[in-house]
């Protein structure tokens, strides 16, 4: 069930918040086994929580993941905890200091993937990316600073989302380096927009976050895009640009030729990371960062001013080995170009290449949000529900 229809029958007691999480409680207990992606389950204090519950907010009940290693003062859970959702633990993501991130680890074994128990669900929030394919929870919490929400999306056939830079505040404030967005994981893309509201908005703890961000109303149109199988030099798989472009004709949209000349980021991202992470950069570094920032900044605003949204693959493949991803460092390429440009991207489904689900990453202007939830509605597809479930 969506979280709104599961908020929907707590707030008019058709159901309780205690039903709703010991069944949840019960999924995870069940399929962790299977597919490693708790980190800790937290059955008492869930339970209290829901025995407590006033329900009377828009998650009234709803059980959702925290993504590992997430400090106990962000807003993002704060916020989604007063509309009454419900943490039942936290779910894995990659073990510290791993060159490739697109993989979970519980501290004895990798999480999984519901599609196929020999692949990754992807990283760095893997273990809610997997809980929620899975169907355990309807919603995680995570944070993307170069893909971690869109790439675990892509792998397992969900919705990830990463706002404008800002779109939610985080508890450290603005970094330097300006990567990293707080964001959701959901099975359902109306469930991410209005987790994303609910969080959105300064905080005392970072007052310079964006401004609330009321659930848009867009009304559908004829959308103009470009679409790029490729940001840089490697090219995406044959199986999952054919999926992708094939759902592009059938979604009605109108692609454009529109030229597209990024600088490479895999310079600039590692001294931006740095600098989020308080390592420091030296001058000329951090003033080249500034420089690919700067121009693929002009170049994007370059293509918006001809097209709605910028369309690419999430990842170049479908899910790799559950213990390949330092071999296959380069599938989330077309992600960590917005990180450092703090464009809004989002991942929904565009349908199946070998029974695995390929992700579409769709792009749009600073602060049109809206118009990339947009457009990945149009684009996206209802995939089966994977056999691990």
């Amino acid at each position: 069930m969506t979280a709104a229809s599961i908020a929907a029958q707590v707030r008019s007691g058709e159901r309780t918040a205690l039903e709703v999480i010991d069944q949840a409680l019960e999924a995870a207990l069940r399929l962790d086994p299977l597919l490693h992606f708790v980190d800790e389950l937290d059955v008492v204090g869930a339970r209290a929580a829901a025995e407590r519950l006033e329900p009377t907010g828009p998650f009234a009940g709803v059980p959702f993941f925290i993504k590992a290693r997430t400090p106990d003062n962000s807003p993002i859970i704060s916020r989604l905890v007063a509309a009454g959702g419900i943490p039942i633990g936290t779910a894995t993501r990659a073990r510290p200091g791993a060159v490739s991130q697109t993989f979970g680890w519980n501290g004895q074994d990798y999480t999984r993937n519901p599609w196929d128990l020999s692949r990754s669900p992807g990283g760095s929030t893997a273990g809610g990316a997997a809980a929620v394919a899975a169907g355990v929870v309807p919603l995680a919490t995570g944070g993307d600073s170069g893909g971690s929400l869109r790439i675990p999306a892509a792998f397992c056939g969900v919705v990830g989302f990463k706002g404008t830079y800002g779109r939610i505040p985080r508890p450290v404030g603005r970094i330097l380096g300006g990567l990293t967005t707080a964001g959701f994981i959901g099975a359902e893309l109306d469930d991410v927009i209005l987790a994303t509201s609910i969080a959105s908005g300064p905080h005392r703890l970072d007052p310079t976050a964006l401004p609330a961000w009321p659930v848009p109303t867009v009304h559908d149109r004829s959308w103009r895009i470009a679409y790029r199988s490729t940001l840089g030099c490697h090219l995406a798989d044959p199986a999952v640009d054919h999926v992708i472009r094939e759902r592009l004709t059938h979604a009605g949209v109108t692609v454009v030729d529109v030229p597209l000349e990024l600088l490479p980021t895999d310079e600039a991202w590692p001294v931006l990371s740095g600098l989020d992470a308080g390592r420091g950069a030296e001058a000329a570094a951090a003033n080249r960062a500034r420089e690919v920032r700067d121009n693929n900044n002009t170049a994007l605003a370059d293509l918006f001013a001809e097209v709605d949204a910028l369309i690419t693959p999430t990842t170049l493949t479908v899910a790799h080995g559950y213990d390949q991803h330092e071999s296959s460092i380069v599938t989330g390429d077309p992600c960590w170009a917005f990180n450092v440009t703090g464009h809004p991207a989002v991942s929904v489904p565009a349908g199946l290449a070998d029974g695995l689900p390929v992700g579409v990453q769709v792009v749009a202007p600073h602060g049109s949000d809206d118009v990339a939830l947009a457009v990945a509605r149009r684009v996206q597809v209802a995939l089966p529900p994977p056999p691990i479930r």
